[in-house]
């Protein structure tokens, strides 16, 4: 039955649904899209040829790890400025995004530290000017992150410009996990002879213009060229996978050997692009370590990149894990809630996660209301329903209901008399508001405060899972 999968997925390049597998392969009619979900994943248990996407397409892959020609890359540059106060303060952000060859979209803004900040920079007037009307660093920041998704982060110094933005992300609880591409250690790599202190040697040795550092958006123009040039050269050694070249890049370093887990980069390869949580296990088959991610391939292949400026943490991980283990979620919320519960649960040694309590994050004005977020099941959403005093309650709904009683049970449910919540309900209902106030922008919510009643939220909800354009949305929001 797996050839048959294969050859049928060989046939279309641009993958097929669990349920389109199914009827057309396993010939049955008629199953729902989550029982379609259970039988292709059973069907295909074990082999690592099939991998699926972002959009629940299943896909074949090939040769391991994911071709040069379809990865999304995010060429980033920063502009940052010394005062005699602080170092490194970031006032320009540019980037690039590329599909294959290809330019497909660009993020520029400029950072304002405040006008204090601004004066003791000595600028040029103009350009002062211009810094002076830009926006928070906070904010510029999360619209970055929002605008790399999925894609591989490259730059001259991008270890440094993660380090950089990851310092503004930590106080809220966040942080990039985007795979690095440092073009100083590829060009290295690629060109023995070559030394670069700057991006401008390695422009100087394609023969490309000098850049002006002082501007993002000349320097990420220049990235790109380099790129372009290295991706030449990495052709000509016949790399072909992404996997292969975040491999290659680091100079002289340790090699992972895979010989003393029970997985192998097949199996890394192999890990979903979707939000998840993932538990590594040591020998015994004890839980030492739970995390989450907004794209577990991404995050699960990251520990296991060569590098030598590896934080221990991630070596004692690497010194004592022996399998892992992985659950897709519909959305990175559910990740951080399933995630919250299992490490309750288990209470592995090498989680360093602040407590409930501790969380410092300032919650906004909503407190009855409705997230509708993807599903981890084809054809779904997933709604968490917050009710001030009440435990979190969540609910799968399929794209073409048209019973909404499951919904209607959940709204009816009021506060009774000495209902307390535990730790645990606790906790999910801070995770949950520290959650939507940081993304209340991006995310669709139903404020049940603001409209009049039950009736209202149902046909909001029911024009919500019509609207056709639904499902190609990454984030979405009714307003």
């Amino acid at each position: 039955m797996q050839d048959k999968i294969y050859a049928y997925l060989k046939s279309q390049k641009a993958g097929a649904t669990s349920k389109e597998l199914v009827e057309q392969v396993l010939k049955i009619k008629g199953a729902s899209p989550h029982i379609s979900e259970k039988l292709i994943q059973t069907a295909i248990s074990g082999d690592r040829r099939f991998a699926v996407d972002e959009h629940r397409l299943w896909k074949i892959i090939e040769k391991g790890g994911t071709p040069l020609s379809e990865t999304v890359f995010v060429l980033l540059s920063l502009l940052t400025i010394d005062t005699p106060q602080k170092s490194g303060i970031i006032v320009e952000i540019s980037a690039q995004k590329l599909r294959g060859d290809k330019i497909v979209d660009r993020f520029h803004t400029l950072v304002n530290p405040g006008a204090s900040t601004v004066q003791t920079m000595h600028l040029p007037a103009d350009f002062a000017q211009e810094v002076k009307g830009g926006i928070p660093i906070e904010k510029a920041v999360r619209l970055f992150s929002d605008f790399v998704g999925d894609g591989i982060l490259i730059g001259y110094d991008i270890h440094s410009s993660i380090n950089q933005l990851n310092a503004v992300l930590s106080k809220s609880n966040e942080m990039i996990e985007n795979p690095p591409l440092c073009l100083k250690f590829l060009a290295k790599k690629l060109i023995p002879n070559l030394q670069p202190k700057s991006i401008n040697d390695i422009a100087a040795f394609f023969k490309l213009s000098v850049v002006d550092t002082r501007r993002t958006e000349t320097e990420v123009c220049t990235a790109a060229e380099i790129f372009s040039r290295c991706r030449e050269l990495l052709q000509e050694q016949e790399f072909s996978a992404i996997e292969e070249v975040l491999a290659f890049q680091y100079p002289d370093i340790e090699y992972v050997d895979f010989s003393k887990y029970a997985f192998d980069k097949a199996f890394l390869w192999a890990i979903p692009q979707m939000p998840g949580v993932y538990k590594m296990k040591n020998k015994n088959g004890d839980v030492i370590y739970v995390g989450k991610a907004k794209n577990l391939k991404v995050r699960l292949n990251s520990y296991f990149w060569n590098t030598t400026d590896r934080l221990q943490k991630i070596a004692d991980l690497l010194n004592h894990v022996y399998t892992i283990e992985y659950e897709e979620t519909g959305s990175e919320l559910a990740a951080i809630v399933l995630e919250f519960r299992l490490i309750k649960q288990y209470r592995p040694g090498l989680n360093q996660q602040l407590e409930v309590h501790e969380r410092t994050t300032r919650y906004g004005n909503l407190k009855n209301f409705i997230v509708i977020l993807p599903s981890s099941i084809e054809e779904s959403l997933e709604l968490f329903f917050v009710k001030d005093g009440l435990p979190l309650q969540r609910y799968e709904i399929l794209r073409d209901a048209v019973n909404f009683s499951g919904v209607e049970r959940i709204l009816d449910t009021n506060i009774q008399d000495g209902n307390t919540l535990t730790e645990i309900e606790m906790g999910e209902m801070e995770i949950v508001l520290s959650w939507v106030e940081a993304n209340k922008d991006q995310v669709n919510y139903i404020n049940m405060d603001t409209i009049s009643g039950k009736e209202a939220c149902l046909k909001i909800l029911g024009d919500y899972l019509r609207d056709e354009e639904t499902f190609q949305k990454k984030h979405f929001r009714w307003l």
